[in-house]
């Protein structure tokens, strides 16, 4: 049996593959607040049909239940003229009492009264007198002992519309014994009909305050779902951008609020190892500080910021004196670490907010906000002052006497990144030319150094 059913329902999916092919695609085709609005539009349809459905079954049981309390109250108010009839033998009467009933209550559809052969001996409709009732629902009532109700559908007017009505058969006594059975029939076709205002009225009761509060909890519903990933798209947009600050709120704790939580993470790990990228890629390799692609972009930067403020600013390129001798004699694993120790001498003398960087082979740049000229003379001087008098010391306890030339530079409108680099330059290849192991600053457009004797710091006029 179960082997036949699991062949038929193959068969059945099979024969409609396309269309569930079709469906699928639909489906795949929504997006989540779709497919929740289908699902929750589902869930009302089908609750809303159960709950009319019940009303629907509770109001026709309400129904035949009142039908049967009426034809039981008929055929008890009828009693004692039926019996007083069975014994005076006056049917005609009895056919005028149940005609007029029939016809005054549109609800009754039918009275007859049954001898105990199941002759019709009065009935509304005088022409079905004298018939003999031979059917088993009549054959039941001539034997029940007591009131018998039965349901049942028949076209009473011959047209082909069948009615439902409820037969209430009820014993006739007379002298002591059953004498005649008496049979009310009610439509509940017409009883549906006249009270079909108090019927509409109930299922309304049901069905419109359910659909209300479902439309509002698929309202709910739907937001709780569809607000929490519209979040996470953005969230997911502002990452793609490069905001790896933005966070989703944690108040939930179901599996959104475990994605918002993986999600957060995510967005601080990303955040955290971006800035590492970041900084590895602004960083030289050798010396650890920034590379010259930073320090060009650090430079703008800064450069457009002295625009709006006229704050003073300078710039410092300092270069290590015949170091390609060092490299020829000691090796260039020696010199990588003459660069390192000059490196570390420079982060130690310039100020915290200063930015150095490594500019290209042995020199080395840095640029310092707020920073006169002057005052970036004597930053220069102790720079050049600090590494010449710390030698490096070589692994084999060689000691390398190591100094640098300083040119210095005072950025000046229109405050051009090139122009200042340029001077900065111009003064560097100056502390060369003259001697080297001196700072030198660009002033103007002459080279003639002030007079210093005493100090290998000069000035380009």
């Amino acid at each position: 049996m179960i082997k036949k059913v699991l062949q038929s329902l193959h068969q059945f999916k099979e024969w409609n593959r396309p269309y569930f092919e079709g469906l699928y695609r639909f489906w795949d085709a929504l997006n989540i607040s779709a497919k929740l609005s289908v699902l929750l539009a589902g869930m009302i349809l089908v609750m809303t049909s159960f709950f009319y459905g019940f009303a629907v079954y509770q109001t026709t049981r309400e129904i035949k239940i009142s039908a049967i309390h009426k034809g039981e109250a008929v055929a008890e108010a009828l009693k004692d003229e039926v019996a007083y009839v069975l014994l005076a033998g006056n049917f005609q009467s009895l056919n005028y009492t149940f005609r007029r009933l029939a016809s005054s209550r549109h609800d009754i559809a039918y009275l007859y009264l049954l001898d105990t052969k199941g002759q019709i001996l009065a009935h509304s409709d005088s022409e079905n007198v004298g018939r003999v009732m031979t059917d088993r629902d009549s054959q039941e009532s001539l034997s029940a002992p007591g009131t018998r109700v039965h349901f049942n559908r028949e076209d009473l007017e011959g047209d082909g519309h069948l009615s439902d009505l409820c037969d209430v058969s009820t014993p006739i006594i007379a002298r002591g014994k059953r004498a005649a059975t008496l049979h009310i029939g009610l439509s509940l076709t017409q009883y549906l009909a006249t009270n079909a205002p108090r019927i509409r009225s109930k299922i309304a009761c049901f069905v419109i305050p359910f659909t209300f509060f479902a439309i509002l909890i698929a309202i709910k519903l739907s937001r709780s779902f569809n607000q929490p990933l519209q979040d996470l798209a953005r969230a997911a947009a502002e990452v793609s951008k490069g905001n790896y600050g933005v966070q989703l709120p944690l108040d939930r704790r179901d599996e959104l609020g475990e994605v918002a939580q993986a999600f957060n993470k995510m967005a601080v790990n990303l955040k955290e190892n971006f800035a590492k990228v970041s900084d590895m890629a602004n960083r030289d390799g050798l010396t650890g500080l920034y590379n010259a692609r930073f320090f060009q972009e650090a430079l703008a930067r800064e450069l457009e910021r002295i625009k709006r403020t006229n704050r003073p600013f300078s710039l410092i390129i300092f270069d290590a004196d015949r170091f390609k001798r060092v490299n020829d004699r000691y090796g260039h694993p020696v010199g990588d670490q003459i660069l390192q120790h000059i490196s570390r001498v420079g982060r130690s003398v310039l100020r915290g907010y200063d930015v150095l960087a490594r500019y290209g082979g042995e020199e080395f740049i840095a640029m310092l906000p707020d920073a006169t000229g002057s005052q970036a003379l004597l930053l220069g001087e102790r720079l050049r002052k600090m590494i010449e008098q710390r030698p490096f010391l070589t692994e084999d306890g060689e000691t390398i006497r190591v100094t640098v030339s300083v040119g210095v530079a005072q950025a000046r409108a229109p405050y051009e990144k090139k122009d200042l680099i340029s001077q900065a330059d111009q003064a560097l290849y100056r502390a060369k030319d003259t001697g080297r192991n001196r700072v030198v600053i660009y002033k103007a457009v002459s080279f003639e150094p002030l007079p210093a004797p005493a100090a290998p710091t000069q000035t380009l006029l």
